[in-house]
């Protein structure tokens, strides 16, 4: 961690905005200097693939692709430019030939100077971090990253989803996620929603159509039925599907799920975490029982039920729940 203005920061904390921008598709950078000429206009270049960060190893970034362009380039982040100095340290002579050799790129998140003994490292191109981009992230994820900074924990959550076809299904080669613990997360959840050590509740239900316990409830009230409940704990934070992939050495075109859509070169279900599981509840509840119960909980499976979204429940939501269940 460098010294001075950034001294609050660590160098993971771009490395989260950067991995969850992209996870957005929505990762931009600008351009500094590009084949030893300066960049005097404004020139933003979008990443439309990062490769997974495991570690702050030189490089930080073993590759990235720019939309429009075919090659992948590795990155090493800096906070400001004139921090730069692989190419004037003995230990990684090699390490820096290398990164030469595959176009690297410095990464900054501010452009002060060009580093010391310039002359040897002038083909590498410098970009710049989108830095009003990045404050609004670190405000809007303050609370998440000061705890993970000072290494304290936020306060553990609670989330309700649906299991799913994917959840139970399995082939001879394919494992259902109940024995293979893993899941892809729904859309409305970010890294910074669901963390390890989290509670997950996923339930099962049956009765009812979604449609029905949406528009016409007071005539399925009696006949929508919670079947299962399993209470799982967060393993992993949410990783890309290739993050996930290399790191268990499995191959990048590897299929997780039983029903897992390939399309138009993209997999559907793009981002993974793994969860292990706690205590299944068989079980035959009309849920309408929980309205005066536990409102909180009965208002959560409905709409995770009828829209196939996660939903946080409140810990004295959940307390309450486990009570009357139980």
């Amino acid at each position: 961690m460098s010294k001075g203005n950034w001294s609050f920061i660590h160098e993971w904390t771009i490395y989260e905005y950067m991995i969850h921008r992209s996870e957005e598709n929505n990762l931009r950078l600008k351009c500094i200097l590009s084949d030893s000429k300066i960049i005097r206009k404004d020139l933003w270049k979008k990443v439309e693939i990062l490769n997974p960060i495991y570690s702050t190893d030189f490089p930080d970034i073993k590759g990235l692709k720019f939309e429009k362009e075919k090659d992948f380039r590795p990155a090493e982040i800096k906070f400001t430019t004139s921090l730069f100095s692989y190419h004037i340290d003995s230990k990684y002579k090699d390490k820096f030939q290398d990164f030469k050799k595959q176009n690297g790129i410095i990464l900054v998140l501010s452009h002060d100077q060009l580093p010391k003994n310039y002359d040897e490292i002038k083909d590498l191109d410098i970009y710049e971090i989108d830095r009003s981009d990045f404050t609004a992230f670190c405000r809007e994820n303050f609370d998440r990253l000061l705890n993970r900074q000072i290494k304290q924990h936020a306060e553990t959550k609670v989330w309700v989803m649906y299991e799913g076809p994917n959840f139970n299904d399995s082939t001879e080669n394919i494992k259902s996620a109940r024995k293979s613990n893993i899941w892809c997360p729904t859309e409305n959840l970010t890294s910074f929603d669901l963390a390890i050590g989290d509670r997950i509740l996923f339930l099962k239900t049956k009765g009812s159509s979604s449609q029905d316990v949406q528009n016409n409830f007071e005539k399925v009230k009696d006949k929508w039925i919670l079947t299962e409940l399993v209470i799982t704990e967060v393993r992993s934070k949410i990783r890309s599907r290739l993050e996930y992939l290399q790191l268990n050495n499995l191959n990048p075109d590897a299929q997780l799920w039983v029903t897992d859509p390939f399309e138009n070169g993209m997999w559907r279900w793009d981002r993974v975490f793994e969860f292990k599981i706690i205590k299944t509840y068989q079980s035959d509840i009309i849920i309408s029982n929980f309205i005066n119960k536990s409102k909180g909980f009965f208002e959560a499976i409905r709409e995770v039920y009828c829209f196939r979204k996660s939903r946080e429940l409140k810990l004295n939501e959940y307390r309450d729940f486990l009570e009357n269940l139980l």
